[in-house]
């Protein structure tokens, strides 16, 4: 359903029938991605009785809360600033070390030494439109002030796979979906830098395994280079998504936070 929706989107963009900036570019940015995945997770085991809960365990204290080195790749149709964004990030972070759980964990037991990898591919596909251009000064330099409001769709796809460190047991974790986001934008830019600035927040539309409260929170500064179409940035991001679901008629949920850095550049054509 991925590639048919975003075909739809870029049909309409070039038609003239969507909302986009007069004139609009392609801006293909590329980046390395610092983030790590912090959280929770719990799961119902069945000792032959019926399912029984569980305490949640911290993934930090399975070889996760570390940083990461992965890659995403964004593409922009419109003015640089406001339009229609298209972005795949693929998180894949391998465990530091190892804990000892607490409780049990669907096919894992108390007392087993275990390490959680985590997997996510995530898609998301957002639209904004101006609704604030002006400039102000700032120690004598004008500085152009942008502001936008939007839209932003989002699907991740994560895999938790949980296994003890002699072999012996092992649970995933699944959790898959969609969410919806209302999200605004703010750039401030002054000669070739400019800092961006942007906020998105689900409190429900979502479907699948995710569900609660979402955020995702994402800041850039960018250097343009001089009579170049080419910018170099670097970024911070910190995202919240949580969810439950059923596997094998065994309960499971999680709360999860992704955050760190990014560097990258982007190309217009």
């Amino acid at each position: 359903m991925r590639l048919p929706l975003l075909g739809f989107v870029l049909a309409l963009a070039s038609c003239g029938s969507f909302p986009t900036p007069n004139d609009p570019r392609v801006h293909l940015s590329p980046y390395f991605a610092k983030y790590r995945l912090r959280g929770d997770v719990a799961m119902q085991n069945n000792p032959g009785t019926g399912p029984e809960n569980n305490a949640s365990q911290s993934i930090d204290s399975l070889g996760q809360g570390h940083h990461g080195d992965d890659v995403g790749l964004r593409a922009d149709i419109g003015d640089g600033f406001s339009g229609i964004r298209i972005e795949y990030y693929r998180l894949d972070l391998g465990p530091s070390g190892s804990g000892t759980l607490s409780d049990e964990l669907g096919a894992l037991q108390t007392g087993d030494v275990a390490a959680a990898e985590p997997r996510m591919d995530e898609w998301r596909l957002g639209w904004s439109q101006s609704v604030l251009d002006g400039q102000v000064a700032w120690r004598g330099n004008p500085v152009r002030v942008q502001g936008a409001a939007g839209a932003t769709w989002a699907n991740r796809d994560m895999e938790l796979d949980i296994r003890t460190t002699d072999g012996l047991r092992s649970q995933n974790v699944d959790l898959g979906g969609d969410a919806f986001y209302g999200t605004a934008l703010v750039r401030a830019t002054m000669r070739q830098v400019s800092l961006d600035v942007s906020y998105s927040l689900c409190p429900w539309l979502q479907s699948g395994d995710w569900d609660g409260l979402a955020h995702d929170f994402e800041t850039r500064l960018s250097y343009a280079v001089p009579f170049q179409d080419v910018t170099l940035f670097a970024g911070y991001r910190w995202s919240t998504f949580q969810g439950e679901g059923t596997r094998g008629g065994l309960r499971h949920e999680a709360d999860f936070v992704l955050d760190g850095f990014q560097l990258g550049v982007t190309v217009t054509f």
